[in-house]
C-alpha cells in the first residue's frame, strides 16, 4: 500500500538553504503562506543551543515548525536506530497526515518525506509488524539559480523543472534509504550519531524483531554491469522496484523508455557505483531518472521531471568537459594565480564521481573529475561549475 500527502515543491535559495526550504514546503501545507526562506533561515539559525556546527540545526528546525503555525505540533525525534525513525516517518504521514522533515546523509542535509510505500499502514507508532519499501520525498537540492524569480516562491513557479531548477518528486528504495540516506548524524555533540527526524510527538517504537524486506540482486556484484544490460534492464527493474503499482510514478513512467546512461562512482565509498538511467518519452523528452547498482543491479531511486525540456545530464563527452575547462578563465585557490592548462595534460576520469558535498546534495547531480598533474577539478554537470574540492564541513545544508 501507498500513502503519499500533496506537498508543493520548492528549491532552497542558497546552497546552505535546505532546512528553510524544507520549512517552507511544509509550512505551506498547514496553512501559511510561501514564507521567505531568509526569515525561516533566521528563525531556524538562531534558536538553537549548538548554532556552530550547524546551518539549520534540529532543534532550531523544530522551533521554527512549532513558532510559524498553530494547528500542528512537531516533535524532535533523535532515535537511536534507522529503524525506529524510519517507522515515525510513516506513522506521522499515516496518522497525523502531516509531511516530517528527516536529516539525511550523515547529517549534511534535510529532505521533506511526504510518501511511503509499505506491505501496510502502521497501527500505531510502536507498530514493528509491516515491512517499508520505499519513501517519497522532496529534495529541496540545487539552489536556485541567480537571477530569479523564483526566489519569491509561489505555486506552480519552475522549481521541479529539471537541470538548475531540481526535480520535482523522489522515490528512494528502502535498501537505499537505509545505506545512503537515513544514516547517523556525523555534526555537532547533542545529535552525534543519533538518526533524527522533525515529526509527530507520539513514541518510538521499542528495539526488538521486525519482518524483513526482500532485496532483489539480479546480478553477483563481481563485475559492474554494462550499459548496454541496465538499459536491458530498465522494465524489469521498475517491475521490481514497485514503482508501476504507485499511483503517482505509474502514470508517469507509462510508455518511457532508457536512454543513453552514465556511470557515477561514489567518492565516499569503496567500490560503490550506481547507473543513472534517463527515461524519456517517444518524443525524446526526459521525464524521469532510475538510478540503479551498477553491480548488483538493484533500484535504488527515482527523480520525476515537471518538463520535459530539461537538461540535467551535460559533459557526456571528454572533448566537452575539456573544451568547457578551455572556455573558462579559473582561478587557482589561496591566490595561486590563473590555471594553465595544455589539452594534451588533462586527465578525465573515465565516469562521473558524487558523494554528498555543499556543492552537490543529489546523487542525480553528479560531477566529472578532471586531473591536471596533483590538481583535481570537479565540473558539475548540469550547469557547468568548476571547484577545487567537494566540502561537507557543517550540517544540515
Amino acid at each position: 500500500m501507498n500513502e503519499e500527502l500533496s506537498v508543493g515543491y520548492h528549491q532552497q535559495d542558497t546552497d546552505y538553504y535546505c532546512g528553510a526550504a524544507c520549512a517552507q514546503m511544509v509550512l505551506h501545507t498547514v496553512g501559511q503562506g510561501l514564507i521567505s526562506q531568509d526569515d525561516l533561515y533566521s528563525d531556524n539559525h538562531s534558536n538553537t543551543i549548538e548554532p556552530s556546527s550547524w546551518s539549520t540545526p534540529p532543534d532550531g528546525l523544530q522551533w521554527t515548525m512549532n513558532h510559524r503555525q498553530s494547528t500542528k505540533y512537531f516533535a524532535l525525534d533523535s532515535l537511536d536506530t534507522e529503524d525506529a525513525i524510519s517507522r515515525m516517518l510513516c506513522w506521522t504521514i499515516h496518522h497525523y497526515t502531516v509531511a516530517p522533515i528527516a536529516l539525511v546523509e550523515d547529517g549534511n542535509h534535510w529532505v521533506v518525506v511526504h510518501g511511503y510505500t509499505a506491505s501496510a499502514a502502521p497501527t500505531s507508532s510502536v507498530d514493528v509488524s509491516y515491512t517499508i519499501s520505499s519513501f517519497d520525498i522532496n529534495d529541496p537540492w540545487p539552489p536556485t539559480p541567480v537571477p530569479g524569480p523564483p526566489p519569491p516562491h509561489s505555486d506552480g513557479d519552475v522549481c521541479g523543472s529539471g537541470g538548475t531548477r531540481g526535480v520535482a518528486a523522489t522515490n528512494v528504495s528502502y535498501a537505499t534509504w537505509q545505506s545512503d540516506y537515513m544514516t547517523a548524524n556525523t555534526f555537532g555533540t547533542q545529535w552525534l550519531g543519533k538518526y533524527v527526524a522533525v515529526c509527530d510527538p507520539d513514541r518510538p517504537p521499542a528495539f526488538g524483531p521486525r519482518p524483513l524486506a526482500h532485496i532483489d540482486r539480479p546480478f553477483n556484484g563481481e563485475r559492474l554491469i554494462s550499459e548496454t544490460l541496465v538499459r536491458e534492464q530498465f522494465r524489469p527493474t521498475l517491475e521490481r522496484s514497485g514503482l508501476l503499482a504507485h499511483p503517482q510514478w505509474s502514470r508517469v513512467l507509462e510508455g518511457l523508455h532508457p536512454a543513453d546512461a552514465v556511470l557515477v562512482e561514489r567518492l565516499d565509498r569503496s567500490n560503490s557505483y550506481y547507473w543513472i538511467v534517463p527515461a524519456a518519452d517517444m518524443q525524446g523528452g526526459l521525464r524521469a531518472a532510475l538510478r540503479v547498482d551498477a553491480r548488483y543491479g538493484t533500484y535504488q531511486q527515482a527523480a520525476r521531471l515537471h518538463h520535459s525540456s530539461a537538461e540535467m545530464f551535460g559533459f557526456r563527452k571528454h572533448e566537452e568537459v575539456i573544451e568547457h575547462l578551455l572556455s573558462r578563465r579559473i582561478e587557482l585557490p589561496n591566490d595561486g594565480g590563473r590555471l594553465v592548462l595544455h589539452p594534451q595534460a588533462v586527465c578525465v576520469h573515465p565516469c562521473l564521481v558524487w558523494k554528498p558535498c555543499r556543492q552537490s546534495l543529489s546523487p542525480f547531480y553528479p560531477f566529472r573529475m578532471v586531473s591536471i598533474g596533483a590538481l583535481r577539478l570537479f565540473v558539475r554537470i548540469f550547469d557547468g561549475a568548476v571547484f577545487f574540492e567537494l566540502t561537507a564541513n557543517k550540517g544540515g545544508i
